[in-house]
This record gives C-alpha cells, structure tokens and sequence, in this order.
C-alpha cells in the first residue's frame, strides 16, 4: 500500500506549470519505459551476451517472428491457399520491403520529448541557467535531425557499373571472409567486403547494417554520418537532461522544498533526508520532466554504448556484418583444430586432415554462410594443442573448456585504429576512383597532344 506523505507546506505545487494529472503522468511514464525498454531491445537483442534468454526472443518477435505469427494465423483463418495470397502479399509491402515505420518512431520520441520539455520547463530555463540556453536548445535540436535526415538520404556505397573497378581495388579479397564469386542477382564478381541488401535490392560498399531507424542501409559512403548521429543525440540527450535536472532542483530549491518537513507514519522527514520519499514526491509533482530525464538517462547509455561499441569495430577493423561472418569463421577453425589434434593424436596423415577440411569449407558454402575457412596463403591457420584458460564467465555459464585452439586468423583490413578511423570519414574507394578519373583525364591528354604532334609533323 502507497505510503501517505502529507506536506507541511500549503503552497501548491503543481502552479509552477510542470505537474500534470497523476493518471497522465502514469501515462506518460509508461510510454517511456516502453519506449526505452524497445529501443534497448531492438540495439542489443543480437548480442552474443543474450543469446538464449528472453531479451533475444522479444527482439526475434518484434523484429521477424511477427510476422511469422501472421502469416500463421492467416492460414489458419484463411485456409491455406488463401491465407498464403494474403500473407504474401503483407510479407512483401511490410516485411521484406524498406518502410518508414521506425522512421515515424524516431520523429514521436524525438519531437515528443522534445514537446515535453517545452511545455514543462523551457520557460523556466532562464530562470536556473543562463538564458543563451533557450537559444542553444533549439539549434541543437534542428542540428540532430538535419543529421538524422542526412543519414536516411545518403549514398551508403552502392556498387554500379561506373564504380565497380574502384572497388575492387580499394578492397582486396582476404581468403578468409571473401574470395571471388559472383552475385546471382547482379551477375558480377562480388567486390570484398559489400553485401547484397534484401531488403533495399542494393549491393553495398562495405556493408554494416541495414537500420530501420533511417529507412537506409549504413555502408562505406555514410558511415561517418552514422558515426556523427550518434555522438550528436547522446550529447543531445544528456544536454536535455541536464536542463531538465536544473529546472526540478531550480523550482524546488527557490520553493524550499530541500529542507521542508514532511508528515509520514515514521514522522517527519526531510525530502534530503528519505530518498523513497524524495523520489514519490518527485513522480507525482514533477513526473513529465522525472519522466523525461530517466528516459534520456537511458537514451544516453543505450546510444552511448551503441556509439562505443561502434569505435569498437573501427578500431578492429571490422563492419558489424563482419562480426558475424568473423564469428562463425572462429567457430569453425575451433572446431577443425579439435578434430585436427583428435587426428594427430590417432596418428593419422595430414592429408586426411586437409581432405576433412576442404569437405567442410565445401558444406559451408552450399550451405550460403556468407563466409568460408581459410584458403592459404596469409590467412593460414596453425593449429596447437594447447592449454586454455577457463574463464570466471565460461564458469558460471557452464561453458567447456575446448581442448585445441587455432591461432587468430589476421584481419587483412585491420590498419590501426586512426587509420581505419580516417577511412571510415575518406573512404578509399572514393580516393581510389579519383585517382583513376585522374590517370583517365592524363592519359586522354597524352593521346591528344600525340596526336596533335603526328598532325603537326604531318
């Protein structure tokens, strides 16, 4: 049962124009949690760290499953045949094709926060910060969504006939992850490193992710804007809280509220002093701006770590695609070094071993993984019985401890982090495709002017 505070004090409140009804503000705190609980889901329900828990099976059903479930439940409404016209037809307007769904998402949190703010404390910003804040608010909102629109509308990389030399050149074939094939779809030799996007039938430069946040695929050619978006809305974020913070504690420090007395069943108490009390009488005379600052507070962790997570790849030299494919080739050469060192063991021959391996790199690509074993050359694999190591965290999950490991494959397009850093904002194969418009522009005057010359001597 809700505890009853009674305020010593008789001055209301809510006249200071930033409380709203308590059903409202249950309301309002709902759609926040909501709204955090989805945007953390949607970040990071693929993480490797979820796997098998319910964060990963809500991310599957708000992101696949559902449709999935509709499709189901057509059929059995429908009849099958009936059903299948349906679904086909709502698979693919909503589920395989790019929609502006999460794009209308973004807008309401965004403008819906920002109208929170607005219609709860902006007049009061002057009050407890310096005024130049009411200026500075504004542009910095009109700044991130430029961004965000500068995001949804920018080339991610896509590979044409006019750019596909360039490509090839700026990304060589590793042998690990890539090697020559050709796209059944395009009917070219796939440049390493880019990846056929069902969902907007494009291939892509240096693919990372397809995000439905700007209705867009992130690729070679705008993943510094992506980078910028980030780093721009945790600022954001934490630049709204912090004034939304200043305003709670401006209006109750200049109504005395930190040191007034409070009327409870274990008498009175002081808000500073009884953080449970402090925190219900901040839900319920306060709750829009409360509400506010827990959502950005989570905002600015979710982003933020999204944002380091992606400097992370960048200083590994690796897209988030890549993570995937990097993940599934160590599982792979894990589970060769076992069954190598189980062979050498038996003194079996190596040719064995390698006629055992070729038939697995065989079975993956059947299989369409999107990334075979190593073929040779630098991407060799060494593999060592060796001792490992069985973590604190591989304890506790139960996870055994594997008997061979192989050695790390190397990642041909790990640089450094600055040198990976400054391609992410001057992508090479833009710097390799002026140089060959360069050579072409060089090598048509030499042509001319040798034929000026034999006209001349003519």
């Amino acid at each position: 049962r809700a505890q009853s505070v009674t305020p010593r004090r008789t001055e209301p409140y809510g006249s200071s124009g930033i409380a709203m009804g308590f059903n409202a503000s249950l309301a309002f705190g709902a759609y926040l949690v909501f709204a955090a609980v989805f945007l953390f889901v949607i970040m990071f329900g693929e993480s490797e760290m979820f796997q098998g828990t319910i964060v990963e099976r809500i991310h599957y059903w708000t992101t696949e499953g559902w449709c999935v479930a509709l499709g189901w439940g057509l059929r059995k409404t429908l009849g099958k045949e009936k059903g299948e016209r349906v679904f086909g037809v709502i698979n693919h307007w909503v589920c395989e094709r790019a929609n502006p769904f999460m794009q209308l998402v973004y807008l309401s949190l965004v403008i819906g926060g920002y109208y929170v703010f607005v219609a709860y404390g902006f007049d009061l910003v002057g009050l407890y910060v310096h005024p130049a804040h009411t200026f500075v608010l504004p542009t910095v909102m009109i700044l991130s969504l430029m961004q965000w629109l500068r995001v949804c509308w920018s080339d991610p990389g896509v590979i044409n006939a006019s750019n596909l030399e360039a490509h090839y050149r700026a990304h060589p074939f590793d042998g690990v992850l890539y090697r020559p094939k050709e796209c059944p779809t395009l009917g070219i030799t796939v440049p390493a490193r880019s990846k056929f996007c069902n969902t907007t039938k494009r291939r892509v430069a240096k693919f990372d992710h397809y995000c439905g946040w700007f209705n867009n695929v992130i690729g070679e050619n705008n993943l510094r804007h992506f980078i910028v978006f980030l780093a721009v809305h945790v600022a954001l974020c934490a630049y709204v809280a912090y004034l939304s913070t200043a305003v709670v504690y401006g209006e109750m420090a200049r109504r005395g509220l930190l040191a007034a007395e409070f009327n409870t069943r274990r008498g009175p108490r002081r808000l500073t002093e009884d953080w449970l009390l402090l925190s219900k009488f901040l839900v319920y005379h306060y709750s829009p701006l409360v509400m506010l600052i827990i959502f950005l507070v989570v905002l600015v962790i979710a982003l933020g770590s999204f944002l380091v997570y992606h400097l992370h790849l960048i200083n590994k030299g690796m897209t988030t695609n890549e993570t995937f494919k990097w993940k599934y080739v160590r599982k792979y050469m894990q589970k060769q070094a076992e069954e190598a060192a189980a062979e050498a063991a038996s003194q079996n021959t190596a040719g064995k071993i390698q006629a055992q391996r070729n038939e697995g790199l065989d079975v993956l690509d059947e299989a369409d993984v999107g990334c075979v074993g190593p073929t040779g050359g630098e991407a060799a694999v060494v593999v060592k019985t060796v001792k490992t190591h069985r973590s604190f965290w591989d304890r506790l999950t139960g996870r055994r401890k594997p008997k061979a490991r192989a050695e790390e494959i190397k990642n041909i397009y790990n640089k450094g982090f600055r040198k990976n850093l400054w391609e992410v904002f001057h992508p090479p194969s833009q710097a390799v495709a002026q140089e060959m418009q360069e050579m072409g522009s060089m090598t048509s005057a030499n042509a001319g002017g040798s034929k000026r010359k034999k006209q001349k001597d003519r």
